[in-house]
């Protein structure tokens, strides 16, 4: 299935494809409620967006086919497909009648930003309920229609039956504009905490035909065929081709631009963003190469190596997530005590294709963006407060990337701010496309981050205190790169140190502290940022929970107890105690202490297992992983991954499946290779040899994935959960295997090796 862009319609056009329902609010102005004939006279708009009408979110069409709307996009986790389910099964249509219309600003609602698993969890419940408003509406058209109350008609595959009448959906709309009135209340639109509230009352989940079912995902067969059209594709009439030359050093500053004599190319000056443009893209990469451009000297930033110093000499806030009973006495009181330093490192989201967008900055004011945002509305904003216009007159259209995992998931697309800039101030559309050093360099990384650990027991090895104090840089994701080098002054936001879930134990005498860092470099920057920040997939939770969990572990071994048990004995949340059990039974656990008997940092083939558990976003996941690893190179090898997760209402089992091996081979890649490497001036971790991705080789010879339908709870997302497990469960295994504990990620073989030689 190629994107669809939808643009508004007149009403003359609804009528010419047979005409159509527009299901209306009863506040809609007076203008609009006009009959077919004064319609076609007048040539009426279709409808401005507005979430309280039914025509925003639903349209369902004379040939008996729908098209739904939504703000949210497929990021590559199938949405399109799940999305549709969800209203196929509450309009009581086939599958195959529904076509989703995603994240275009002229065409579709604000659901806020795609991200933290919100597409099902958030705009898959609202559009449930908006799918049962549209239902009703059409079940009082066919009452009217079939003479028969509603109470007494029955609806399959898009035809309702009264006795031995029937009337199709299309039929009820075919040669009309239906403004049937019907209220909907919408409360913090395009926010997080965006609320739908409806008068009908959707499907039972003991009615389901559609939902739950393993629907193959639409999208793939034209990705498969080459004819999906991602936003690297884009192109319109007039555009130029743009590359971007970014500083030499974070804050560095243009001192100098050269001429490029007898070039194809032109070169553009906006403060400190230069770029080289050309009709061929081509003719921009030759010129970008030669274009000589100096920078002041910069070195505001720290050696990475010499990260956890610096984040602990950072002056920040402290926050206190979880102060329960009295840590300290309690710690001081314990029979034995236990601390640990755990340690992550800074990411790259690692988009497979760097960044690119086309911008349209016409004379009249107008814009329009083809970006692969993860927020369009967001963009939309952002875009307008750069142009200095109102968001009415930027239009996004949203097409597919190579995979961002976060990398836009706030309001900007770098490549599309720097688009903008370049297209307003040549005339003509811009397309920019980044190289792989730009997007190593210049992505907003995955912060590193640093965790004091102390737990204390009793003479029984029961629990008694539990600390966590984690230095965590910000989530600091609206310092779009394009107008910061232009010197445009943007509204930033504060750090907010990064701090996410719950910890399901019931540990008593607990502590939990956040330190909200600025940004390494940030304060003698003269961009306002410094090594910009952005979590990628499941933000900060994976910091968390790699720490929290290799430390229950930790805590385990030293009361001499088997990590699940151990576990089990500190969980009172039966959701939380189900899929740890389900995923230890289905990887057949061995139950006994950890390290294994005879474990040693030398033994030849040492195998060991590791446990994790994690609660993200309502959904619970839990997982084991068995490896084996060499001493002699340090190198791992991940025989088994079996991951249980409870996300409620289950829509798709194959699409969850499927995320759920997603999550466990990225998480397995930042585990085991991934670490963002920089000097006092910049990142020098350029490409992928510098910054390696996990190899299929190296990928788990058997992923196992066990799902636990709840239908009787609303559905919770599923494309990070397990995400936050692999960290944990690799370090738990590898000390399972050797009784050597390796806390600072990521476990490469050189780390490795050097860990079990200090060990032995």
């Amino acid at each position: 299935m190629s994107l669809i862009y939808e643009r508004p319609v007149s009403r003359r056009g609804f009528l010419k494809t047979g005409g159509a329902l527009v299901v209306m609010a009863a506040s809609i102005p007076a203008a609009l409620r006009l009959d077919v004939a004064e319609a076609i006279a007048a040539g009426v708009a279709y409808p401005a967006l507005d979430p309280t009408q039914l025509s925003t979110w639903i349209t369902v069409h004379a040939d008996g086919t729908v098209t739904a709307r939504s703000g949210h996009v497929d990021l590559g986790q199938g949405n399109r497909t799940a999305l549709a389910q969800i209203i196929a099964e509450e309009l009581d249509v086939a599958f195959s009648k529904v076509t989703m219309i995603l994240g275009n600003t002229n065409a579709t609602p604000n659901q806020g930003v795609t991200a933290g698993s919100t597409t099902i969890r958030l705009a898959g419940a609202q559009l449930r309920l908006i799918a049962a408003e549209a239902r009703a509406s059409l079940l009082t058209l066919a009452s009217a229609k079939l003479a028969t109350p509603v109470s007494g008609l029955t609806v399959s595959n898009g035809v309702v039956t009264a006795g031995t009448k029937t009337a199709s959906y299309g039929s009820l709309v075919e040669g009309q504009i239906l403004t049937a009135a019907t209220p909907i209340e919408i409360k913090g639109y395009g926010g997080f905490g965006m609320q739908v509230s409806v008068t009908a009352k959707p499907k039972s989940p003991t009615q389901y035909t559609t939902v739950g079912q393993s629907i193959p995902r639409v999208d793939i067969p034209d990705k498969v065929t080459t004819a999906a059209t991602y936003v690297q594709d884009v192109k319109v009439p007039g555009m130029l081709h743009a590359r971007v030359i970014h500083p030499q050093g974070i804050g560095s500053t243009v001192t100098s631009v050269g001429t490029l004599s007898g070039s194809a190319a032109q070169v553009v000056q906006i403060g400190n963003l230069v770029a080289v443009l050309a009709e061929r893209e081509w003719d921009a990469i030759k010129g970008a190469s030669t274009l000589s451009v100096k920078w002041s000297s910069w070195n505001g930033l720290p050696l990475s190596s010499n990260m956890a110093a610096a984040l602990r000499a950072a002056t920040a806030p402290i926050k206190s997530v979880t102060d329960r009973g009295s840590f300290q006495s309690s710690y001081d009181a314990s029979a034995k005590k236990v601390s640990a330093t755990y340690q992550t490192p800074f990411e790259n989201h690692g988009m497979l294709g760097p960044s690119c967008a086309v911008a349209d900055v016409r004379s009249d004011g107008t814009a329009t963006v083809y970006s692969s945002t993860q927020y369009p509305q967001g963009l939309q904003a952002q875009v307008a407060t750069m142009l200095g216009t109102s968001p009415q007159q930027v239009e996004v259209l949203w097409f597919e990337g190579p995979g961002c995992y976060g990398r836009l998931s706030a309001v900007y697309d770098d490549a599309a701010s720097e688009a903008v800039l370049l297209s307003k101030k040549v005339g003509r559309p811009v397309r920019v496309q980044w190289m792989r050093q730009d997007e190593n360099i210049w992505e907003p990384h995955g912060p590193g981050t640093l965790h004091d650990m102390s737990g204390g027991l009793d003479a029984s090895g029961n629990p008694v205190a539990w600390k966590h104090e984690a230095w965590m840089p910000p989530n600091n994701d609206s310092t779009a790169l394009g107008p910061a080098l232009a010197g445009l002054k943007m509204a930033g936001r504060a750090a907010i140190g990064g701090w996410t879930g719950p910890n399901l134990y019931t540990f008593a005498n607990a502590l939990e502290l956040a330190h909200a860092l600025p940004e390494l470099g940030a304060a003698t920057s003269p961009y306002g940022f410094g090594l910009r920040t952005t979590f990628l997939r499941s933000p900060g939770q994976y910091q968390i929970t790699f720490a929290q969990e290799a430390f229950v572990d930790e805590m385990a071994a030293a009361a001499k107890q088997d990590p699940l048990q151990f576990r089990l004995q500190h969980l009172t949340d039966p959701r939380a105690i189900a899929v740890l059990k389900a995923a230890a039974s289905a990887a057949g656990w061995e139950a006994r202490t950890s390290p294994r008997p005879a474990a040693s940092p030398t033994q030849n083939g040492a195998s060991g297992q590791g446990i994790a558990l994690v609660l993200r976003d309502g959904t619970y996941a839990a997982s084991v992983v068995k490896l084996a690893l060499d001493p002699s190179t340090g190198k791992i090898q991940l025989q088994s991954v079996t991951v249980a997760q409870d996300s409620g209402l289950i829509i798709n089992p194959m699409a969850i499946k499927h995320q759920i091996e997603s999550c466990v081979i990225q998480t397995a890649s930042r585990a085991i290779h991934e670490e963002v490497t920089f000097d006092t001036s910049n990142v020098t971790s350029t490409d992928w040899a510098s910054y390696p991705l996990l190899t299929m080789a190296e990928a788990p010879q058997v992923i196992n994935s066990v799902l636990i339908n709840h239908p009787e709870i609303p559905s919770t997302g599923v494309g990070e959960p397990a995400v936050n497990l692999m960290a944990p469960a690799i370090s738990s295994a590898i000390f399972d295997a050797t009784g050597v504990r390796l806390r600072t990620l990521p476990f490469t073989p050189t780390v490795v090796k050097a860990g079990l030689t200090a060990g032995a």
